[in-house]
């Protein structure tokens, strides 16, 4: 009995020493991917493209579960010109996360580059379509679309969800934000008045109708729209920040 019992505590930890044995595998495991990335990170701040390229497909060859890996790839491919590379990988991306809003854009962006101006667009149409809440993107849509003459199409996608929600808010805000990027400062001013009258949560409307105001050369009523922001969040620094601008430029602060 005596040596079933040795035998069962040396049997336990033999189990612990494996267990311990394995933890501290994927622990350093973990450890050095964590180092190849960050290297990649830096590799790609410093545009060493080709570089940052390799040390991220040694991290996605080890580890595929981070999506920031490929997003990443695909961003070092696009800066290369391997459009049909990047794009393989991004597809890859969103067929495993589909909700990666960057993923879309990146997908869109190399797919335009590469000269397929429709099939990009598709994509950043279903992004929209998918997300008709998000205020983010169309900043995104309407940056890549500008580099492209395209921004007609993400006009045109808001314009029409303005007239099926009437009452929603948010796609009022989001054509406020296209037409800003068009120049078409009075429409936008309109869009985001809108938005507002709808009660849209977001400090951002009044920020960018002040802004819109601005640059119509109608000063006092963009202060009088960043002073409404500001009672209604009094920590409003974006606005408070705003206002500063005004009165300096008309030398009404010291």
């Amino acid at each position: 009995m005596i040596e079933t019992t040795q035998e069962i505590k040396l049997i336990a930890a033999s189990v612990v020493i494996i267990g311990i044995g394995i933890v501290v595998f994927f622990l350093g495991s973990a450890i050095a991917i964590s180092k190849i990335f960050q290297k990649a990170v830096t590799l790609y701040q410093q545009k060493d493209y080709p570089a940052a390229e390799i040390a991220l497909r040694q991290v996605m060859a080890r580890q595929r579960s981070n999506d920031m890996v490929p997003l990443l790839l695909g961003n070092t491919l696009i800066a290369q010109n391997k459009l049909d590379e990047a794009i393989a990988i991004l597809r890859e991306l969103i067929k495993k996360s589909p909700k990666n809003i960057d993923g879309y854009l990146k997908l869109a962006e190399a797919l335009i580059q590469q000269g397929n101006l429709e099939e990009g667009i598709e994509e950043l149409r279903e992004l929209i379509k998918t997300n008709p809440k998000n205020t983010e993107i169309p900043f995104q849509v309407g940056l890549i679309l500008s580099q492209h003459n395209a921004l007609e199409f993400a006009n045109a996608q808001y314009r029409q969800m303005t007239t099926e929600n009437p009452e929603n808010a948010i796609p009022h805000f989001n054509l406020g934000n296209i037409l800003m990027a068009q120049g078409n400062l009075e429409e936008a001013e309109i869009e985001y008045r809108e938005a507002i009258r709808l009660n849209i949560k977001k400090s951002d409307a009044h920020w960018y109708l002040g802004d819109a105001l601005r640059q119509q050369n109608k000063p006092e009523e963009a202060l009088t729209v960043w002073r409404e922001a500001i009672r209604r969040n009094p920590n409003d620094k974006v606005a408070q920040s705003r206002i500063r601008q005004i009165l300096q430029q008309q030398g009404k602060l010291g």
